[in-house]
This record gives structure tokens, C-alpha cells and sequence, in this order.
């Protein structure tokens, strides 16, 4: 079953909720599906990029220094290529299929925690230089899967 949800923050938010309600109340069948909001890409994106949307409703690559806590804050991470200005598909929740990204290394490393750093990179090391956030994306399950358990961004002081 698919659920349109609003292309803006509300969304994102509404998503969540249902989320939330949908795994209090079980899931109804076995879950594993991820949580997809649908809004404008600010400029292009790649299949795992880390977003954050930005005040405009648009999403942009997060990144762990620039922007300040906002731009440290990921919203989720992109299911498919997109250009600027079209329709960008976050996964917000759930596990995301990263087959296909162009970051390097290509695998994930399975049981390793994945973090915020860079433009919109996942690494399994996290950013360590003042002034810098800490954003926990998720765990790698499997070399192209990965569950998001994002947190909210840490302030490195």
C-alpha cells in the first residue's frame, strides 16, 4: 500500500506519524517497508545522498559543517537519481538500497554504523574537527542495504 503525502516539511512529518502508528500498532504484516516523501530536488541528486529540507520545502545535500545544525539535519537519504527541480523521492524511514550510488566504496560494510560526512557522503567514520555535527544515519544490514535510525546532530566542541 502507498500513501501520498504533502511535498513539504508537513509531509515529512505526516510520514512520520504514520510510521510511528504503524509500528505501535504491529505494522500489519511484517513491516520492512521503507517511508518515501516525495519533494523538489534544490539541485541533483544521487541515488543515498543524505538530505535536508530546506525552508523553501526543497531538499539539498546535508552536510556535517556547513549550514549549522539545519544543514546537519537529514531528513533521509534519496532513492533515485534526480535533476534539479524534479521530484526527489527520500526515504525518511526504513531500510534504503543503495545499488547504484556513486560514493566510494561502492559496498557498505555490513554491521557498521554509517554518519554524516560530507555533502550529502555517508562514511563509518564520523566527523571528528571542531565545529563539525555528528549525525547518525543508520546500520549497514547488508553491502547495498542500510536501516536508517537517523538522530538528531551533535555539536563538536
Amino acid at each position: 500500500m502507498t500513501t501520498d503525502y504533502p511535498k513539504n516539511t508537513g509531509g515529512i512529518i505526516s510520514a512520520l506519524l504514520a510510521l510511528q502508528s504503524a509500528i505501535a500498532g504491529g505494522g500489519g504484516g511484517g513491516g520492512g517497508g521503507s517511508v518515501i516523501v516525495e519533494l523538489e530536488a534544490f539541485h541533483d541528486l544521487g541515488i543515498g545522498d543524505a538530505v535536508q529540507v530546506l525552508s523553501d520545502g526543497k531538499v539539498a545535500k546535508a552536510h556535517q559543517s556547513t549550514g549549522g545544525r539545519g544543514g546537519a539535519t537529514v531528513a533521509g537519504l534519496v532513492k533515485e537519481d534526480v535533476s534539479i527541480g524534479g521530484t526527489a523521492k527520500i526515504i525518511v524511514a526504513g531500510p534504503v538500497d543503495v545499488t547504484g550510488w556513486a560514493q566510494t566504496p561502492t559496498d557498505l560494510t555490513i554491521g557498521s554504523a554509517y554518519f554524516l560526512n560530507g555533502a550529502g557522503i555517508l562514511s563509518t567514520t564520523p566527523p571528528s574537527a571542531t565545529d563539525d555535527y555528528v549525525t547518525f544515519i543508520g546500520e549497514a544490514v547488508e553491502t547495498k542495504k542500510i536501516i536508517l535510525n537517523i538522530d538528531v546532530p551533535v555539536l563538536l566542541k
